[in-house]
């Protein structure tokens, strides 16, 4: 029976061993699967998006604004001007500060100290004046501050991550912005023509009023359809206003509204390809800070881990004494070179270390569940962009042919009063018909614009349009169209109806300008993660 206890010295070490190896700090960084399959538990997510960016392919061109115009001049005034977007550019710095502040504990600290007094110190036993060099290392035995450095350079790359998201965020609200000043300026020209033509008719009217062809009551009608038409002029030049000044403040200019707006609203946008799903979650810098946050509280939690261990430390100096006391001259030297180490476990601290490992396994619950939010949330904003798409695409061609059959409506009312079926009045009322629709038609373009900048922040990132590959059928029927071309038809008004068809690429949220108070050349650090464009 008692031929064991022999054995109990030598296992009482190993299991002290293990139990101090099952605290350390498990340094490596969790993978990005694994992390996407813990938050996406219990969603399956689809291998494409359920709506098909071919569906809402209507109409060509993928931005139609230039790459080098207004637009992008506007955009790069915002990035260097906006106030939002200083203070994203502060919070990253202030993480990279973070980052570099919680790796100096795997350093050892060296300082130097000096002492002079004439009596010793009261209480000691022995005090002596005199200077020293000290050094002093803490072992990094269980991995508690390189976790801390790792979560660290994680919340560093989160913040630079929200800084890019924030550049893309502002350049697509500087693009809506500045369609609805676009489509603003269109609108009060649209109700200034209309305001003319109703006048027009009232003219009319009027002259029908002195030769008796109509009363009182028909001029007091068109009366009304004028103001009515002043009072939407009014609506849109305030609408004008408000847009330019919402522009101004987006810029960092004073909200004065006199910024120039009174270009033409460019085409409809060009079918995209949004890729996969799951490829949005490396594409999209909000995505990646969430992740990021995500890696920064685990290896929060696996710092507060190994902080339950005990702390090693070791201690050198170089010193020399210039005065002594209590009679120990003859016995001691003037130089004197310590070196040691120290050893602290508290074994009672109200449970303090244990609470805190708690309170950063919660905190990355909670990361872990705000990931899976931003997934959802980004997938739902792809998606309903991409639905937005086909809508506002098949919406646009049913104005698009209502404003077809206005104008020659129009055109047809011309004609009759050459020959004497219709009268001035008669042209002038088919002539508000189609302002009407053309305003919607505005309108509708500059929803559709709206909505592709939209998409194109969900999916964040440049797309090319979409070259779809021709089936047999469409091969057909372009060899058909090639066989049937004249011979000696003009190539280069072929190549103008092919280039009118096809306008060039651009995308108004591309470019990099520089941090506000930074030149091009003087970029933000970057610590391992590049915003994809």
């Amino acid at each position: 029976m008692s031929a064991p206890l022999p054995l109990l010295p030598r296992a009482l070490p190993l299991a002290c061993m293990a139990m101090l190896m099952a605290g350390c700090a498990n340094l490596n960084r969790p993978a990005d699967d694994a992390m996407i399959k813990d938050a996406m538990a219990g969603t399956d997510v689809p291998a494409a998006w359920t709506t098909s960016a071919q569906a809402a392919a209507f109409e060509p061109a993928w931005a139609g604004f230039a790459q080098t115009g207004t637009l992008q001049t506007l955009i790069d005034e915002a990035l260097a001007n906006n106030v939002d977007l200083r203070i994203a550019a502060s919070r990253m710095q202030q993480a990279a500060h973070q980052a570099r502040l919680a790796g100096a504990s795997l350093l050892p600290t060296v300082g130097i100290g000096a002492r002079t007094a004439t009596d010793p110190t009261p209480g000691s036993a022995f005090s002596a004046n005199g200077y020293a060099v000290l050094m002093n290392w803490e072992l990094d035995l269980w991995g508690r501050a390189r976790a801390e450095k790792l979560s660290g350079e994680a919340g560093y790359r989160s913040s630079e991550a929200d800084y890019a998201y924030a550049r893309q965020s502002i350049g697509a609200l500087t693009a809506r912005s500045w369609i609805a000043a676009l489509e603003a300026g269109g609108q009060l020209a649209l109700a200034r023509e209309l305001e003319n033509t109703a006048g027009d008719q009232l003219k009319l009217i009027e002259y029908r009023r002195r030769i008796g062809r109509v009363g009182e009551l028909e001029v007091a009608q068109w009366s009304e359809q004028v103001a009515a038409a002043a009072d939407v002029v009014a609506q849109r030049e305030l609408a004008r206003v408000q847009a330019l000044r919402a522009l101004e403040l987006i810029l960092g200019r004073y909200p004065a509204g006199a910024a120039q707006a009174d270009e033409a609203m460019p085409d409809s946008p060009a079918p995209l390809a949004p890729g996969l799903p799951l490829a949005l979650l490396d594409r999209r810098p909000d995505l990646v800070a969430a992740r990021e946050r995500l890696v920064a509280a685990y290896f929060g939690a696996e710092e507060a881990k190994a902080a339950r261990l005990p702390t090693i430390a070791i201690f050198a100096g170089a010193g020399r004494f210039t005065k002594d006391y209590s009679g120990l001259a003859t016995s001691m030297q003037s130089w004197v070179f310590p070196v040691g180490a120290s050893l602290a476990w508290p074994l009672f601290d109200a449970g303090r270390r244990q609470i805190t490992l708690q309170l950063r396994t919660e905190q990355q619950r909670e990361a872990l569940a705000l990931y899976a939010r931003a997934i959802l949330g980004a997938m739902a904003e792809v998606e309903n962009g991409l639905t937005g798409e086909q809508q506002l695409a098949m919406r646009e061609q049913a104005i698009q042919r209502q404003y077809s059959e206005s104008r020659r409506a129009l055109t047809l009312a011309q004609v009759q009063r050459q020959i004497g079926q219709f009268d001035d009045f008669d042209v002038l009322q088919r002539k508000r018909d189609a302002l009407r629709v053309q305003s919607d038609l505005l309108h509708i373009r500059a929803e559709r614009l709206v909505q592709r900048v939209n998409l194109h922040l969900a999916l964040g990132g440049r797309f090319e349009a979409v070259a779809p590959i021709p089936t047999a059928t469409q091969a057909a029927t372009q060899a058909a169209t090639q066989a049937a071309t004249p011979p000696g038809a003009d190539s280069d008004q072929l190549a103008s109806r092919a280039t009118a068809a096809s306008p060039p690429q651009t995308d108004p949220l591309a470019g990099d300008p520089p941090l506000p108070g930074h030149s091009r050349s003087a970029q933000p650090p970057r610590a391992g993660y590049s915003a994809p464009d």
